[in-house]
C-alpha cells in the first residue's frame, strides 16, 4: 500500500504544470472572470468590455469580460471612413513592443486550448517545408481581415466566417445554456460552416502542434511583426551561438532562427541550448528551465562533442518538459543523494531528542535563504500581486448585486375617477407586467397640486402600461377631497385616487413624516423594484424620464400592451418621418427586427413585403433595424444600393423600415436574446399575440396575422 501512495505522489509530481502552462491557464480565467456568464447564459457589457485583452478571446463569450483585438481591428476598419481607428491601432501595436509574440505564447487561451489538444495521443506531424511555407498563409488571412472590412460595407469577414475562438467561446457556449435554447430555431448555413470549420481546426490540433496558430491567425501575425523589438521575449547570442541547429529542431513551431516571426517565445529552446546562447530579453519572474541541462565538459580526448552533449539536453528536456534540472542532471542527484545521505548520518547520531529542533531550525533556514535571495522575492511578489488581481477580478465581476429595494403589496380606499368607484378597496399589485407610480399629495400642498397634470399626461402616454396612484396624505385640512378632485376634473382621468390611512401608513414606508407634509413620487418597475424616489417639484419634474428608464428594463410579451416608444424611419428618397407605438392602434401590426448582416433577416423580409402588400394598407408591417450593427455607410445607403433575394431593390419595399436605438432598445423590451431574427405580432387593441422568436416561415406568419385579425 505503502508503494502505491508512493507511486501516485510520484505521478503528481512528474505531471506538475510547468509555469508556462500556469500564466495560460491563470490569464485564460482572468480574460474571463464573469463566470456567472456560463450560468445566466448572457454576455457582460460592462464598462470593461471596451478595453481588449492582449489574446484571441471571443466578445461573444459569455464569461468574456474585455474585448478580442481581432474582432476590435475588424469593427474598427469597419467604421474607418466614419472615424480613424485609433484606439485598436494604438493598443495593437503597445501589445506588440510590450510582449510581441509573448502573447501567443503565454496569453492567448485559444493557444492554450490547441496545446492541450495537441497533448492527446495521437501520431503527430512535424513540421517539414510543407508546413513552414504554410505557415505565410496566415499573413494572407490578416490581409483579407483588414481588407474585406474596408472595401465590403463593414463586413468583419474573420469573424463572421472563420473564428473558431468565436464559434467555440461564443456560439456553442451561449447555445450549451438552457436558457438559451430559443437560439436553436435562428440558425442557419453560416452556422454550420463555422462548426464544421470549428471541427476541422481541433482535429487538426490533435495531430500538428498549434495548427489554428501556425497556419491562419492573423492575430498572431501582427504580433510576430513585432518580434525583433519587444520589449520581453527570447534572444539569440550570436557570438556564443555554435549553430548546432538544436533549438530549431526541438522548436515545434515554423521557426528559421530564435526570435523570428514565427517564434511564440515559449522559452523551451532556452534549456537545449548547451553553451547558454539563448535567453530572456525580459523578466524571468514567471518562468522556469531557462538554464542549460548539463554544461559541456572536457571528454577523454580533450575534445567537446557539443553537437551530442546538446542532442542529449534535448532529449531529456523533451521527455520531461515540466520537471526541475535535477530530473535531467545525472551529477546533480548524484551529489543530492550524497548529501542527503550525509544529512541523514548526521541527524542519525544526534539522537532522537534533537531530531525535531533540527528539522525545524533547518526549515526556517531554508526559508530565510530563499527570502534573502533577490530573485525568489520578485518571483514571489510577482505571484501574490497577480493573485491578487484575479481573485479581485473573479469577486468584482461575480459579486451578486444588491437586491433592489421592492414592494409589497398595499390597500388603499379610493375616490371617484374614470378608473375607480369611490369608497372601493384598492390594492396594488407590483407583480404584474406593468410599471407603478406612487404619488403622495395633499389638498393643501400647492406643488403637489400642481403636478397632478403632469401625472395625468403621462398616464395618457403610457396607458394601460402604467398604474398612478395618487395617495392623499392621512392629514386633511377640513377640505372634502372628492369634492376637490371633483372640482379639479382630476375625476374624469384613469389616475386612480386613494387614502392613506394609520393603518397602512404607505407615507412612512418611504421616509414621509406626517407632521411635515411633501411631495414624494415613487417609479416602481420590473419585479416590484423601485426605480426612482425623489421629493417635490423634481419628482413631477423627473417623472417621464424615470418612466423611461422604468420601461426600457421591463419585457414584455403575449398578452401584455405594446409599451411606449418612437422610432425614426428610413424610406427611398432619404428622408427620415417619426414611428410611434400609438400610431398604429386600429390595425394589426408586424415588427420584425433584423440588420443588414443577418442572412436569415434578408431571407424572410421579401415574403413580408409581399404579405404586406397583399393586405393593402389593412395592417402595419415595420422592419426595425439593429442599433448595433449599422453599416458603415448606414442603412439607408445599404437600403439604397442592394437587392434582395429575388433581386428587388430594398429601398423600393412598401413596409416601413424603422431604427431602433441603444437608449429606447425596443428589441429588448419585446424579448429580444441577442439574435436575430424575431417578429412581435400586435392586434388592433395593441395587444402583443405573439412573439416568434426565429425566422417566420411565409405559412406561419400568414396565420399568426390572422389570429391577431380575430383576436
Amino acid at each position: 500500500m505503502k508503494k502505491f501512495f508512493v507511486k501516485v505522489k510520484d505521478w503528481f509530481v512528474n505531471h506538475l504544470p510547468s509555469k508556462r502552462r500556469i500564466i495560460q491557464l491563470y490569464a485564460a480565467l482572468l480574460y474571463n472572470a464573469n463566470i456567472k456568464g456560463f450560468f445566466s447564459g448572457q454576455i457582460y457589457t460592462g464598462e470593461t468590455k471596451t478595453a481588449c485583452v492582449p489574446g484571441l478571446n471571443c466578445y461573444s463569450c459569455p464569461g468574456a469580460v474585455g474585448a478580442c483585438p481581432l474582432g476590435a481591428l475588424q469593427d474598427s476598419l469597419a467604421g474607418s471612413k466614419t472615424r480613424f481607428p485609433a484606439y485598436i491601432l494604438g493598443i495593437l501595436v503597445l501589445f506588440g513592443l510590450l510582449l510581441g509574440r509573448v502573447i501567443c505564447g503565454f496569453l492567448c487561451p485559444f493557444g492554450l486550448i490547441q496545446e492541450l489538444l495537441y497533448k492527446i495521443r495521437s501520431p503527430k506531424l512535424r513540421k517539414n517545408r510543407f508546413t513552414r511555407v504554410l505557415s505565410y498563409f496566415k499573413y494572407v488571412m490578416l490581409a483579407m481581415a483588414i481588407a474585406i472590412p474596408l472595401i465590403y460595407a463593414g463586413i468583419p469577414a474573420f469573424c463572421k466566417y472563420v473564428c473558431p475562438s468565436g464559434t467555440l467561446e461564443g456560439a456553442i457556449s451561449l447555445l450549451a445554456n438552457i436558457q438559451n435554447s430559443s437560439f436553436f430555431e435562428m440558425l442557419g448555413y453560416l452556422f454550420t460552416w463555422k462548426f464544421l470549420l470549428l471541427v476541422v481546426i481541433v482535429v487538426a490540433c490533435i495531430f500538428i502542434y498549434r495548427a489554428f496558430c501556425r497556419f491562419i491567425c492573423p492575430l498572431g501575425a501582427i504580433y510576430g511583426l513585432f518580434c525583433k523589438v519587444a520589449l520581453l521575449g527570447v534572444k539569440l547570442d550570436k557570438n556564443k551561438c555554435i549553430d548546432c541547429g538544436l533549438c530549431i529542431e526541438s522548436c515545434k513551431m515554423d521557426i528559421k532562427h530564435v526570435g523570428d516571426h514565427e517564434c511564440i517565445q515559449c522559452g523551451e529552446c532556452i534549456p537545449v541550448c548547451p553553451v547558454e546562447a539563448i535567453s530572456w530579453k525580459g523578466s524571468k519572474i514567471f518562468l522556469r528551465n531557462t538554464l542549460p541541462v548539463a554544461q559541456p565538459a572536457a571528454a577523454p580526448a580533450g575534445k567537446i562533442d557539443l553537437l551530442s552533449l546538446s542532442k542529449n539536453n534535448a532529449e531529456a528536456v523533451m521527455a520531461a518538459p515540466a520537471q526541475s534540472l535535477a530530473a535531467v542532471a545525472p551529477q546533480a542527484d548524484e551529489n543530492i543523494a550524497t548529501q542527503t545521505a550525509e544529512n541523514a548520518g548526521v541527524e542519525e547520531n544526534a539522537g532522537e531528542s534533537s531530531a525535531k529542533p533540527s528539522k525545524f531550525r533547518a526549515v526556517l533556514s531554508s526559508v530565510g535563504a530563499k527570502f534573502r535571495n533577490r530573485n525568489f522575492v520578485l518571483q514571489f511578489t510577482a505571484w501574490v500581486l497577480a493573485t491578487a488581481v484575479l481573485v479581485a477580478a473573479l469577486v468584482y465581476y461575480n459579486y451578486p448585486e444588491e437586491p433592489q429595494v421592492t414592494l409589497s403589496s398595499m390597500t388603499f380606499t379610493t375616490y371617484g375617477s374614470a378608473a375607480a368607484e369611490e369608497g372601493e378597496e384598492y390594492q396594488t399589485d407590483f407583480t404584474d407586467n406593468k410599471m407603478e407610480v406612487l404619488y403622495f399629495w395633499r389638498t393643501d400642498l400647492a406643488e403637489s397640486v400642481e403636478g397632478m397634470d403632469e401625472l395625468i399626461a403621462q398616464k395618457e402616454k403610457y396607458g394601460v402600461n402604467v398604474n398612478i396612484i395618487a395617495v392623499h396624505g392621512i392629514y386633511k385640512d377640513g377640505r372634502d377631497v372628492q369634492a376637490f378632485i371633483d372640482e379639479k376634473g382630476w375625476n374624469d382621468s384613469d389616475i386612480i385616487f386613494a387614502q392613506d390611512d394609520a393603518q397602512v401608513n404607505a407615507y412612512s414606508h418611504f421616509g414621509g413624516d406626517i407632521s411635515v407634509p411633501r411631495t414624494i413620487t415613487v417609479v416602481v418597475g420590473k419585479n416590484a423594484a423601485i426605480v426612482s424616489q425623489t421629493d417635490g417639484a423634481e419628482g413631477i419634474e423627473a417623472l417621464g424620464a424615470n418612466l423611461a428608464s422604468a420601461q426600457s428594463k421591463m419585457v414584455y410579451g403575449e398578452g401584455d400592451a405594446l409599451p411606449v416608444f418612437s422610432l425614426s424611419t428610413y424610406n427611398s428618397q432619404s428622408t427620415v418621418t417619426e414611428f410611434s407605438n400609438t400610431s398604429i392602434l386600429g390595425k394589426v401590426t408586424v415588427i420584425n427586427y433584423w440588420y443588414t448582416d443577418c442572412d436569415p433577416c434578408k431571407h424572410e423580409l421579401p415574403y413580408f413585403e409581399k404579405i404586406y402588400e397583399e393586405y393593402g394598407g389593412e395592417i402595419n408591417m415595420f422592419a426595425v433595424h439593429s442599433y448595433s450593427a449599422v453599416p458603415s455607410g448606414g442603412v439607408q445607403a445599404w437600403l439604397d444600393g442592394n437587392v434582395d433575394d429575388n433581386g428587388k431593390k430594398w429601398n423600393s419595399y412598401t413596409l416601413t423600415f424603422a431604427q431602433d436605438t441603444e437608449e429606447t432598445c425596443t428589441y429588448s423590451m419585446l424579448g429580444g436574446k441577442k439574435a436575430y431574427p424575431i417578429t412581435i405580432i400586435v392586434n388592433a387593441d395593441g395587444i402583443i399575440t405573439d412573439v416568434h422568436q426565429s425566422t417566420f416561415e411565409e405559412a406561419d406568419l400568414r396565420q399568426a396575422i390572422i389570429d391577431a385579425i380575430n383576436s
